[in-house]
Formats: C-alpha cells, sequence, structure tokens
C-alpha cells in the first residue's frame, strides 16, 4: 500500500508571492486613500471659503457698512482678511459713486473722483478687523478676468461688498489645491458668490 504524504507549511516561494500581491495592493490603497483625502481638503476648504464670503456678505448688510476682503497667498496657504472704510471718509456712504468706482482705497490716478471711494489710505495701511483674519491650509488663489480663467494672474483678489450686500462689478477667481484640485468663483455683482 502506498502512502500519501500531505505538506504541513508552505514553501518560501510562495511566502514572497503573498508580501509581494499584499505590498502591490497596500502601495495601490495609499495612493488612492491619499487622493481621496486631499480632494476631501479642497472640497472642505472651498466650502468654508464660499461660507466665509457670504457670512461677510450678510453682515455688510446688517452692519450697513461696506466691507472689503483680501485673499492673498502665503506659501501654500490663503489668507483671508476683511477691512472697513475710514470712519472719517464720507465718500463710502454714496453708493452710486461705489458701483461706479469700485470700493477704491487711496488715490485713483485715472479718475480723481474714485479717489478714496472706500478708505483715505491705501489698503496696506489700513487693520483688518480681527475677528475675520482665518487662514485655509492648502490652498492658494490666482485673480482672473472671465470665467474661464485663461491667464490666471497670482496676485491677491479684492472683493468688495456694498452695503447693500451687493458688489461693484463682477470678479473671478481661481482656487488651486494641494493636489492640484481646481475652481473658478464668481463673485457678482449682485454680491452672490458661486462656483462655475
Amino acid at each position: 500500500m502506498s502512502h500519501l504524504t500531505t505538506s504541513k507549511g508552505i514553501t518560501l516561494i510562495e511566502l514572497l508571492v503573498v508580501v509581494a500581491i499584499l505590498g502591490i495592493l497596500t502601495s495601490i490603497g495609499t495612493i488612492g486613500y491619499q487622493s481621496f483625502v486631499s480632494g476631501s481638503n479642497f472640497g472642505s476648504n472651498k466650502t468654508i471659503l464660499l461660507k466665509y464670503l457670504q457670512k461677510v456678505r450678510f453682515n455688510a448688510h446688517a452692519d450697513n457698512k461696506h466691507y472689503k476682503v483680501t485673499l492673498s497667498n502665503s506659501s501654500d496657504d490663503l489668507l483671508l482678511k476683511v477691512y472697513e472704510p475710514d470712519s472719517a471718509n464720507i465718500k463710502w456712504r454714496d453708493l452710486n459713486l461705489n458701483r461706479r468706482c469700485g470700493c477704491y482705497s487711496g488715490v485713483n490716478t485715472g479718475d480723481s473722483n474714485c479717489s478714496n471711494t472706500f478708505s483715505n489710505s491705501a489698503l496696506s495701511s489700513l487693520t483688518s478687523i480681527t475677528e475675520y483674519d482665518e487662514t485655509l491650509e492648502g490652498l492658494n488663489v490666482k485673480s482672473c478676468t472671465s470665467d474661464s480663467c485663461s491667464s490666471p494672474v497670482s496676485e491677491t483678489v479684492e472683493l468688495c461688498f456694498l452695503y447693500d450686500g451687493s458688489a461693484p462689478t463682477t470678479k473671478y477667481f481661481k482656487i488651486t489645491g494641494a493636489s492640484d484640485d481646481t475652481a473658478i468663483i464668481t463673485h457678482n455683482k449682485t454680491g452672490y458668490v458661486e462656483e462655475n
């Protein structure tokens, strides 16, 4: 009679194959997870930015005052700041002038009527309202001239909310996340801010 022998273990080659397969699956899962997390962070930051701008719009209307928002890049982060008009400046109270000129800080050499429509001095010499200061990590901004944003420019974006909740002009800007996720945002004349 012949006896059948059975193996009671695995060979080294079988073990190496299993380890190699696990390594491949782990690396695929890690890449997918990192992509998921970075996309999630971008979506979360975009939502925070849109809510922030809507809050400023609401407060401009509620406080019966113009507010200027700056979005500026600081390394890989986006700094959000809000400014209010000079208390000594009366031009900002003229809604029609501000609609025509925009919220101009300091001297406008192109049209003297538009000088100081927001503040008597340049924005760089004003102090932001600290309760509005916020930093969104992993987000950057570029200014655009249209909703297609074919030639974005990396510069500080200034948005103005007039005291009736509207804006003097329509503005476009592009936000970019750490994993190259992008969105083009429109700040409409109605004051409403939306993603294109």
